[in-house]
């Protein structure tokens, strides 16, 4: 078994640089107007609950058993199994893993693993957390991932996590969908649909900014098409039109980004967009399709179940409210006295 404690005096440290960071935010946004579409403060609250959750080591493994769960059956990529009766809010326990380092490319080499292999189930591992669960592992740099001698890549270090609901699921898998596919018009209407951009703003005009970032990077040969880039350049043209950040994506984004990176050092001439395709593909099809419609059914069902079952409690509370509206339409407004 393999045990990690947290450092002492920690939480005392993380609170002060937190009260730091808050007031730099809020003067930022009350001196620097400009900047109050990146929602500094907002930001800084996410980073709060992010570190209030890293320091207790209880819920770190509980993420670590909730996304072993969610990848009990995925292919090539695994977490470490939880050691509850030895785990506390300063230490977890976990299996002990053997393996090589991530960063250690030479030594994966040696191993004889396939390394273009290892790229494409890395990322696609992470899209299929990101996109199914909507639960995913958000510190995935090299030193928090192992390749076992089976193969398997073994994530470690579950202390920060994020977690997306459906409608920022789907915004992303629409979003990278449009990309690969050259959809710009999809791309530029689920941001409105989502709202991220202002309804005043013209959707054809976006979907014209689109295409400025997605055809240059179609004309690319596939190791520089770079996801950095790409947020990057649609960070630029998202402040054309007014679009706030979104804190709920600014992890997933950063994760992205770093996953993309490891992926690289592992094959230089990787592909972003082919590796990506058959997990956003595959959910397109599965959520956005005429699955999506039976889910949509069912989801309805247990609502008018649920509606049904509090309909008793709700006439009666119907009817009270009638009979005091009446009451006041005859008798007036009633006041309680109150002794001084």
């Amino acid at each position: 078994m393999r045990s990690r404690l947290s450092a002492p005096g920690v939480r005392q440290r993380f609170a002060h640089d937190l009260e730091a960071m808050f007031l730099v935010a809020g003067l930022q946004e009350r001196f620097l107007p400009h900047t109050r579409r990146l929602r500094p403060v907002e930001v800084t609250k996410t980073l709060e609950q992010t570190t209030k959750i890293e320091m207790d080591l209880r819920l770190e493994a509980a993420a670590l058993s909730e996304l072993g769960e969610n990848a009990a059956d995925d292919p090539g990529f695994r977490v470490p199994k939880v050691d509850w009766e030895r785990t506390g809010r300063d230490v977890v326990t976990m299996e002990w893993i053997d393996g090589t380092k991530m960063s250690d490319v030479e030594g994966l080499r040696a191993a004889g693993h396939d390394l273009n292999g290892l790229a494409d189930t890395l990322i696609q591992s992470f899209l299929r957390h990101t996109l199914r669960d909507g639960f995913f592992h958000a510190d995935m740099h090299q030193g928090n991932l192992f390749v076992d001698p089976q193969g398997m890549i073994v994530a470690v270090d579950f202390g920060i996590v994020g977690r997306l609901g459906k409608k920022e699921r789907r915004f992303l898998a629409e979003i990278l969908y449009g990309f690969i596919t050259r959809d710009y018009r999809r791309v530029a209407d689920v941001h409105f649909e989502a709202g991220y951009v202002p309804a005043h703003h013209n959707v054809a005009s976006f979907a014209q900014a689109i295409r400025a970032i997605g055809e240059p990077i179609h004309g690319q040969p596939a190791e520089t098409i770079s996801m950095a880039k790409l947020l990057t350049l649609l960070f630029e043209v998202t402040q054309l039109f007014d679009m706030e950040t979104r804190p709920e994506l600014v992890m997933l984004q950063k994760t992205m980004v770093v996953v993309e990176g490891v992926a690289r050092t592992l094959n230089p001439r990787f592909n972003m967009w082919k590796a990506s395709e058959p997990v956003v593909g595959a959910w397109i099809r599965d959520n956005l399709g005429p699955k999506r419609i039976v889910s949509d059914v069912k989801e309805g069902l247990h609502a008018a179940l649920r509606l049904a079952e509090a309909a008793p409690e709700i006439a009666a509370k119907t009817e009270k409210f009638s009979r005091d509206l009446t009451s006041m339409a005859e008798n007036g407004l009633p006041f309680r006295r109150t002794d001084c």
